[in-house]
C-alpha cells in the first residue's frame, strides 16, 4: 500500500505546485500518513485535482481541489459524487478550504464553517527570541544546553527503533494525564501516524532532525517545506526528563540551515486540545491560518 500511494506523489506535488495556500494540509506528506485512517483517491476534474478520502463514515473531499484556480465543475461533479456515496449529509463536505479559496464558494450556495487555525510564526522570531515575551524560552534553552552534553544532527533510518522506543515512554507518561477516552485514541493513531513519517521521511522528501544525549535519542523533529517561504514542523517529540528540551529540539530546527531562506514556521494547528494551544501561543504566533469546512445549502 505505501508504494501504490507514493506512485500518486508526482501528480500531486505538480498540482500542489499552482495551488497557492500555506495551510499544513496542503502537501502530499500530510496525506501520506493519514492512510491507515483513510482510503483515497486521486481524480482530475476541469484542471482541478480532487483527492478524496474515505472511512467507515463515509467519503469527503480531503482539501480543496488542487490548481490555479477551483472549477465550479469540479466542485459540483465532487458534490454530486459523494452524495451518491454518503448516506449521511453532513459527511459531504470539502474539508481544508483556505481563506483565499472561499471566493469560490457563494454563501448562496453553500454552508462554511471555520474548522482550525494553522499557527504561523515569523522564523526570525524564533531564532532570536528576543524580548520579555520570549524571556522564558531562552531560559528553557539556555537550561537544557548548559546541563546536558547534547548533539543535534540529521534523523537516519538506523534511528527508526529508538525514536519508537522514545514515542512509547512519551505516550507512557502522557496516559497517565489524560481522562478522556478522545485523547488516549489519538495517542495511539499519532503512534501509526510517527511510524509512517520514521519509515518514509525519504520518499517523502522531509527533513528530519534528532537531539541525542551521551548516544541516546532523546528528542526527535520532522519537517517539510510548503513552498519557498514557508516550512511546516510536521511532529515533534522530546523526552520530558529533560527540562528545557523541547525548546530546544524546535529552537535548533527553526535555526537549521535548510531552513536558512525560509520566512514563516507553520506549526500547524492544535487539534482543540487547551493545552497545545497554550504551548503554541506561548510561542507569540505572527497570524493563524483559518481552515474551513465547505458543505452544500
Amino acid at each position: 500500500m505505501p508504494s501504490e500511494l507514493l506512485s500518486f506523489k508526482p501528480l500531486v506535488d505538480r498540482y500542489l505546485k499552482v495551488t497557492s495556500s500555506s495551510l499544513s494540509v496542503f502537501s502530499f506528506a500530510n496525506i501520506f500518513i493519514w492512510q491507515d485512517f483513510f482510503r483515497f483517491q486521486f481524480d482530475e476534474i476541469d484542471d482541478n485535482l480532487c483527492i478524496f478520502a474515505s472511512d467507515q463514515a463515509g467519503t469527503f473531499l480531503y482539501v480543496s481541489p488542487l490548481g490555479k484556480m477551483i472549477s465550479r465543475r469540479a466542485v459540483q461533479e465532487c458534490f454530486d459524487r459523494m452524495q451518491k456515496l454518503n448516506k449521511a449529509k453532513s459527511v459531504t463536505r470539502i474539508e481544508n478550504v483556505s481563506e483565499e479559496q472561499l471566493k469560490y464558494f457563494p454563501d448562496t450556495d453553500y454552508k462554511i464553517y471555520r474548522k482550525s487555525y494553522d499557527y504561523m510564526y515569523f522564523r526570525r522570531d524564533l531564532v532570536q527570541l528576543k524580548g520579555d515575551a520570549y524571556k522564558s524560552k531562552r531560559n528553557a534553552y539556555n537550561h537544557f544546553a548548559k546541563n546536558y552534553p547534547a548533539t543535534y544532527r540529521p534523523y537516519e533510518p538506523s534511528l527508526a527503533k529508538q525514536c519508537m522506543d522514545l514515542y512509547e515512554d512519551w505516550a507512557k507518561a502522557k496516559r497517565l494525564t489524560l481522562k478522556d477516552d478522545v485523547d488516549l485514541f489519538m495517542l495511539e493513531d499519532s503512534k501509526i501516524v510517527h511510524r509512517r513519517v520514521l519509515e518514509s521521511f525519504a520518499a517523502l522528501d522531509l527533513i528530519g532532525r534528532v537531539v541525542e544525549v551521551d548516544g541516546k535519542v532523546v528528542a526527535y523533529t520532522f519537517g517539510y517545506f510548503l513552498n519557498e517561504k514557508t516550512f511546516c514542523d510536521l511532529l515533534e517529540i522530546a523526552d520530558k526528563k529533560y527540562s528545557g528540551l523541547a525548546t530546544y529540539v524546535f529552537y535548533q530546527f527553526c535555526n537549521d540551515s535548510v531552513l536558512a531562506n525560509v520566512k514563516f514556521i507553520n506549526v500547524m494547528d492544535d487539534f482543540a486540545i487547551k493545552s497545545v494551544n497554550r504551548v503554541k501561543m506561548s510561542f507569540r504566533p505572527s497570524l493563524k491560518l483559518p481552515a474551513y469546512v465547505v458543505s452544500r445549502l
